[in-house]
């Protein structure tokens, strides 16, 4: 069977658990997809009699690791995915990780109920939201105290990149280098920059697939926050994308909630929740 085979059963039994239990799963597509020569993503399958039973990936970000699964409705309680988890043992152990952690939808009974026979603390919780169409002008953008702009980040700006990223989300420089060098080598996001008045202010990252935008890694600059800049630059996303067709999406920590109101504020409205846990045994 071909990496692509799998692929797409994967994708068939991701449809189908959604399907049964009504929720929305986190596999991140992005690295999924990309050459097992690049990145630090690794998954682990379960076949009976030729069908997908069960999935476990493993996604590597700098030194921490986040773990998600499934199984097919109708082999739940067997063991698959216990089974799955002692296998990803020996992945973890190589991985040298600092901190490992577990989500699920916060819907998921089978989920929670798995996650529930860990050692495991809570972390925290993300919001999944799209955009639900409300008209918001882009003139409202015009709130920020300068001139805001959107433009493809150049390859020498990865210091700044990295360092907005440092500052924004709270992690080390080395594992912010890291994930931007395996996001350029897979090609698969853009790298955007948001200029004020011809300087550096912010960024985000955007991934396009099925005429679906989803918007990672969007920060400004601490010292640069409540001018505007980030409203400015989400209703401008939102205009270009809208005139893709595409739709627009975007996941905030329930730990951030001047994000949480500026996104509801730009339109967005909460799809799904995914909880995290950290694992502490």
């Amino acid at each position: 069977m071909t990496t692509t085979d799998t692929l797409r059963n994967i994708e068939e039994l991701q449809e189908r658990c959604e399907q049964y239990d009504g929720i929305s799963l986190k596999l991140n597509w992005d690295m999924l997809r990309q050459p097992s020569s690049v990145g630090d993503t690794e998954w682990l399958v379960t076949y009976e009699d030729d069908l997908l039973v069960g999935f476990l990936g493993l996604y590597g970000f700098g030194s921490d690791m986040e773990v998600c699964g499934m199984v097919r409705p109708g082999y739940r309680r067997r063991g698959i995915f216990s089974s799955l988890w002692n296998r990803a043992q020996t992945i973890i152990k190589r991985g040298n990780v600092d901190t490992l952690l577990l989500n699920a939808p916060a819907a998921s009974s089978s989920g929670v109920a798995f996650l529930q026979t860990l050692p495991l603390e809570f972390n925290h919780a993300e919001y999944q939201m799209k955009w639900g169409g409300n008209s918001v002008a882009s003139s409202e953008a015009s709130s920020a105290t300068g001139t805001v702009i959107l433009r493809p980040a150049r390859e020498d700006e990865a210091p700044i990149l990295v360092e907005l990223d440092c500052g924004g989300f709270d992690i080390k420089t080395e594992d912010a280098a890291e994930l931007y060098d395996l996001q350029k080598q897979e090609g698969l996001q853009e790298h955007i920059m948001i200029e004020m008045d011809g300087q550096p202010v912010g960024k985000m990252r955007l991934w396009t697939e099925d005429n679906e935008t989803w918007i990672y890694g969007f920060t400004v600059s601490k010292k640069l926050r409540g001018l505007g800049i980030g409203r400015s630059a989400l209703l401008q996303t939102i205009e270009r994308e809208r005139k893709n067709y595409n739709g627009i999406n975007l996941e905030v920590a329930l730990d951030n909630p001047n994000a949480l109101k500026l996104y509801e504020s730009c339109g967005f409205i909460i799809q799904n929740k995914q909880d995290y846990y950290r694992y502490i045994g």
